[in-house]
């Protein structure tokens, strides 16, 4: 056929594919079919995704005219060439049968055409060279011009009448009749022409297609077109052998191989027939299937917003048992998302989310804690020590049943382990550690240092900042110490760049970091000069 399934955005006029319709609002282009999404059905005046730019459809608009304009001056030249000796009977009948081949082309699905007057126009090709085909390419034409856009119907007949001239050229070239055609001899030159004249219709619909939908020439063509290429030599061998019964039987030949193309109608036709429902159906199908797509990813991120809502609310919650520590567990999980997003974490991945949910619940084990321990204003004994250190395995088995925190409840089993070794619960050291139960370690002791506290008050940012310095590679990872020290840049010293750095205030106010402790940023950090 000449309609492809795979490219259903495109028809085929003629053996030809269709250009697609342009319309004349602002030269917005449109495309027949609607098996594209953002992609219209002809007659709706709409811009897509798919709309050409600017520059785009300034070329679209020279390669129509260009090409309406080359088949226009075919035309002509045919005309002049036609002399008392053209064979008006052929003329008429490969004519009179690409007219009707036009005029019973079949809809290929909803989408694009298909036609088989390739066939009387490729004999006319064979057979009567370029006046013939002056006469028989516009008639094919008009016969399937009404009810179609202009510009459309221009295109077409250009791309057409160039694609059969070239055929025409080739075959004298290739091969010398004599005013004889001689079977099987004719069928070699016959297949070298229906290879030209693929090529250059197809290339000619594959330039437009590229420039309507800002892809490339070569990449449409590859896409849309290969297939094409044996039904074009397989017709073209059909329009041949109609020549040659015409040379050795009259009008009776060209009725005998009138058969075969009248039999491959019928059977697209009963094909098309069979599968066209279920065609409709899978449409209809993949249509329900992107609706529930959607709808599901609209589910999941309210039911994410919901989770996170929620945490937000237990973590709050929890903060609210200790008067000193009230939003402490919110200033901390955004601190550790500035830090991870400066070490490359990416936002709307697992990997942050888990993060998120882990520091805003690390004290979550804390319910395990009496209150007289929690809120008691002096130092803890050996005893109440060991009780508040069991609050990070507390944590971690209250999450651990929660599905959906269970990987954050590993930030939460280790966020008092020290990168030395020193920590606990199990004392694991350096990468035995999760990334973001280091990474949260730094914003835990950094919230913690600069908050006020019954026995101490709040430290300055700086000093704060010294002590996680001289704890890097001991106390906390050294790699995450260096991705806190350009978030402190940004939040305390610079301008904030990322927005949830702004929910956390500076305890010190803005200003410079002082000369001696920009000496000591560099050495401890091994960054020499760069703050």
């Amino acid at each position: 056929g000449n309609g492809s399934p795979t490219a259903p955005s495109y028809g085929v006029t003629g053996g030809s594919p269709r250009v697609p319709d342009i319309t004349m609002q602002a030269f917005g282009v449109t495309i027949e079919g609607g098996f594209v999404p953002g992609v219209r059905r002809t007659g709706e005046a709409s811009e897509s995704p798919e709309s050409p730019s600017g520059t785009s459809t300034f070329l679209l608009n020279v390669l129509v005219l260009a090409t309406f304009a080359a088949g226009a001056a075919l035309v002509v030249y045919g005309g002049v060439l036609a002399t008392d000796g053209l064979n008006w009977e052929l003329v008429a009948a490969l004519a009179l049968l690409a007219v009707l081949a036009e005029r019973a082309d079949m809809s290929l699905y909803g989408d694009s055409r298909i036609s088989l007057a390739i066939v009387p126009i490729f004999a006319a090709v064979i057979g009567l060279g370029m006046p013939g085909l002056a006469i028989v390419v516009p008639l094919a034409i008009l016969a399937s011009a009404y009810g179609r856009p202009i510009r459309k119907t221009a295109f077409n007949f250009g791309a057409l009448m160039l694609a059969a001239a070239a055929a025409a050229v080739v075959m004298p070239t290739t091969y010398s009749t004599n005013g004889t055609l001689d079977w099987p001899q004719i069928l070699l030159p016959a297949t070298i022409a229906g290879c030209v004249n693929f090529a250059v219709n197809s290339l000619l619909v594959a330039a437009a297609i590229g420039l309507s939908s800002r892809s490339s020439l070569p990449k449409v063509w590859a896409e849309h077109f290969p297939w094409l290429l044996p039904h074009y030599v397989i017709l073209a061998a059909i329009g041949t052998a109609m020549v040659v019964a015409y040379q050795a039987m009259g009008l009776w030949g060209v009725a005998i191989f009138v058969a075969p193309p009248l039999m491959m109608r019928l059977s697209i036709k009963q094909y098309l027939d069979r599968t066209s429902k279920s065609v409709l159906d899978l449409r209809q199908a993949h249509v329900q299937l992107q609706k529930a797509h959607s709808e599901a990813t609209d589910a999941m991120d309210r039911l994410r917003n919901a989770y996170d809502g929620t945490l937000r609310s237990l973590s709050a919650a929890l903060d609210a048992r200790d008067s000193e520590t009230g939003g402490h567990s919110e200033r901390v999980a955004d601190l550790t998302l500035a830090i991870a997003a400066e070490m490359g974490f990416e936002e709307d991945t697992d990997e942050y989310r888990n993060l998120s949910w882990g520091a805003l619940l690390h004290d979550v084990g804390k319910i395990a804690v009496p209150d007289a321990i929690l809120r008691k204003p002096g130092a803890l004994t050996s005893d109440e020590w060991q009780t508040m250190r069991s609050h990070p395995a507390a944590g971690y088995e209250i999450l651990l049943k929660i599905d959906f925190l269970k990987t954050a409840s590993q930030i939460v089993l280790s966020h008092h382990e020290r990168y030395d070794g020193g920590g606990y619960p199990r004392g694991l050291a350096g990468e035995e550690i999760p990334l973001g139960a280091r990474i949260f370690s730094i914003a835990d002791a950094f919230d913690a240092m600069t908050s006020d506290r019954a026995y101490r008050t709040a430290m300055p940012a700086e000093e704060a900042l010294a002590e996680v310095l001289r704890n890097s590679g001991t106390q906390f990872d050294p790699a995450a110490v260096r991705a806190f020290l350009s978030v402190y840049q940004q939040r305390f010293v610079g301008t904030v760049h990322h927005s949830h750095l702004a929910k956390t205030k500076d305890p010190a106010g803005h200003r410079e970091l002082s000369e001696s402790l920009k000496q000591a940023i560099a050495e401890a950090a091994g960054l020499d000069d760069e703050l």
